[in-house]
């Protein structure tokens, strides 16, 4: 169904399996790896599961991969981005489409330094050296450079034009052949209802939007500064959609040549329908970049100068950060710049630029024994009793530095206020996510009272993080006779086209085309009918395969039913199969009648009720051995 190669699916599962426990287990969409035993990841990454279950599109059958659950990740100002979470094997699925266009992919830009969330071609999945050499090349821009313009981009992803994307793919050699680029087209639009989806640590989406959906962008740009009057020499670095332009210019031409550059910027990222954000853009001289960014990274990074924070801070400062909080928290007048102000107030280096939020999660990741201060405790009972919702601005952090205490009155008190709350909203679900995934998912109240207010994220929960997803993979509940693949009991005869029809089915399914989905589910009941009667040895080719050509007509699908239950005296399964036949060829997607369009009296309800009753009939027939 799609060209995948097994090499692919094999080199994404091993860079995935490869991370420590400690890194996967910290996030909710990668906690489920975390859990795997390497029985299970073997089987996973093996050429026969792929063969079976990934390259033919069969694991579209299972019922839980077109679960999309909003998720809560947070923006640095607190805000929330417009994110989902998937089942595991479609995160992998993701990932290899990625890897894929990374092994072919060719840029046209030449001068730009493009730096995303990880490193595709190194399987390295986080974003933290790639950001490291963002800052690097940065800062050693700085040196070489008289002024800097940065420019951002408003609603980057939810921007993104998945067509504009697929064609940039094929823009110099087919990369992507139609038929696949059809299936993760329409992927990528189920999982982010029609946009561009943003996935909790998806370096595969990252590459695809920085390295391949802003290439045509950067290569105009490149040639727009090339040619500009005024410039003397220029480089660009980008980090996703934050770019730094740097170039030299006279004095008395700077203002011509800021002008210029940005109505460029404005004008081409039109092109590919991004929108500059004013207030997020600026220009300055290179030298007060340190704004911007921390000037010591630099030599941290490129000259491997260590600079020792824990020699500098201590529990101290987490407590003067703390009673500052509390001060706020007292007044009720806090608000998150407020928060980044006390947090840049209190932990910072004179002369030594590294970023506050760096210093902070170093004390709260290696140095969390100073977290066992008596007075700090009593602190942050004080300051959590007050208002635990200071928590919102740095949810993740804050609560690990709660747990990190292992002060049982500490935590029982934090607890007790949100079992308190019933009312929650998104800052308190986020709360209640972070501080599950921190315990294992260990506490059974907390999870009930997430399931009030988002069930689709207990199920995910329960389905993947209480125990391995293999399981999901292999529950008839989710499977039903697909399993019959897996176990090596009936392989469909290899039949990509029917697992295509189904993906089809659940992507109009999903979303909520029924007249659509329905068209398609009945050319895949029909279909799979024809598996079914051959499997059960009841009709077949001469060849001893389905027959597929008789199994589109209404009586050929009754009499193989009537064989398989004779019992069916009052022919309900026959005129089962009457209305859904009918209703296929009057639907306006089969035929030109369009008769449907005219009944009045037709619900969604009704058709998702005809497709459960034939997905009930495949189900049963699929039961026992043939």
């Amino acid at each position: 169904m799609i060209n995948m190669e097994y090499s692919t699916w094999n080199n994404v599962c091993e860079g995935i399996f490869k991370q420590s426990n400690q890194t996967l287990n910290k996030y909710l969409q990668l906690y489920p790896f975390s859990i795997l035993s390497d029985k299970e990841k073997k089987m996973i990454k093996s050429e026969k599961f792929f063969n079976k279950y990934i390259k033919n599109g069969a694991l579209f059958r299972n019922k839980l991969v077109f679960d999309f659950p909003r998720h809560y990740i947070q923006k640095n100002n607190s805000a929330f981005r417009n994110s989902k979470l998937v089942s595991p094997i479609i995160h992998i699925y993701l990932e290899c489409v990625g890897y894929h266009v990374c092994n072919k992919y060719e840029r046209n830009s030449t001068r730009t330094r493009c730096y995303y969330a990880g490193n595709m071609l190194e399987l390295d999945f986080h974003y933290k050296k790639s950001y490291e050499r963002f800052y690097a090349d940065v800062n050693e821009c700085t040196q070489r450079y008289q002024y800097y313009y940065k420019f951002d981009v408003t609603n980057f992803f939810d921007s993104i034009d998945i067509n504009i994307l697929f064609e940039q793919i094929n823009n110099n050699t087919t990369i992507i052949d139609s038929r696949t680029a059809l299936i993760y087209k329409r992927l990528l639009r189920a999982i982010g209802d029609g946009k561009y989806p943003t996935i909790e640590k998806s370096c595969s989406l990252s590459f695809l939007a920085t390295y391949v959906y802003l290439d045509s962008f950067d290569r105009k740009l490149e040639g727009f500064l090339a040619n500009l009057d005024g410039i003397g020499d220029y480089q660009l670095v980008r980090y996703v959609d934050d770019l730094f332009v740097f170039f030299n210019t006279s004095d008395d031409k700077l203002n011509d040549v800021v002008s210029n550059i940005k109505n460029s910027v404005i004008h081409n990222y039109r092109d590919i329908n991004l929108n500059l954000n004013e207030q997020k853009s600026n220009y300055g001289v290179s030298d007060n970049i340190s704004e911007e960014l921390s000037a010591a990274l630099y030599d941290h990074y490129v000259n491997a100068q260590e600079i020792e924070i824990s020699s500098m801070f201590d529990e101290n400062n987490m407590k003067e950060f703390i009673d500052r909080l509390h001060d706020v928290a007292v007044k009720r007048a806090h608000n998150h710049d407020l928060y980044k102000e006390i947090k840049d107030a209190v932990f910072n280096i004179t002369d030594v630029k590294y970023s506050s939020d760096e210093i902070f999660r170093y004390l709260l990741y290696y140095k969390d024994a100073i977290f066992n201060d008596e007075e700090l405790i009593r602190k942050l009972k004080s300051l959590f009793n007050e208002d635990y919702k200071i928590i919102k601005y740095d949810t993740k952090n804050l609560i690990n530095m709660i747990l990190n205490t292992r002060n049982g009155d500490l935590i029982r008190s934090f607890l007790n206020q949100i079992f308190q709350n019933n009312n929650l909203d998104s800052f308190d679900i986020t709360i209640i996510i972070n501080y599950l995934i921190l315990r294992g998912f260990s506490h059974k109240d907390l999870l009930n009272k997430l399931a009030a207010y988002e069930p689709n994220i207990y199920n995910y929960i329960n389905y993947y993080c209480k125990s391995s997803f293999v399981k999901s993979l292999l529950n008839t509940d989710n499977n039903s006779y697909i399993n019959l693949i897996l176990t090596d009991e009936y392989d469909f005869n290899g039949d990509m086209k029917v697992w295509y029809i189904y993906f089809m089915y659940r992507y109009y399914r999903n979303s909520n085309d029924i007249l659509e989905a329905f068209s398609y589910y009945k050319s895949y009941f029909d279909r799979v009918t024809a598996h079914l009667m051959n499997y059960k040895g009841i009709e077949q080719t001469g060849k001893g395969k389905p027959n597929f050509r008789m199994f589109y007509r209404t009586g050929p699908i009754k009499k193989a039913y009537q064989k398989l239950n004779p019992s069916d005296v009052d022919d309900s399964i026959g005129n089962l199969i009457d209305t859904a036949h009918d209703l296929r060829n009057h639907n306006p997607i089969n035929h030109s009648s369009a008769e449907v369009m005219d009944d009045e009296t037709l619900s969604i309800h009704e058709l998702k009720n005809i497709i459960a009753e034939l997905e009930c009939l495949l189900e049963q027939g699929f039961a026992g051995k043939p």
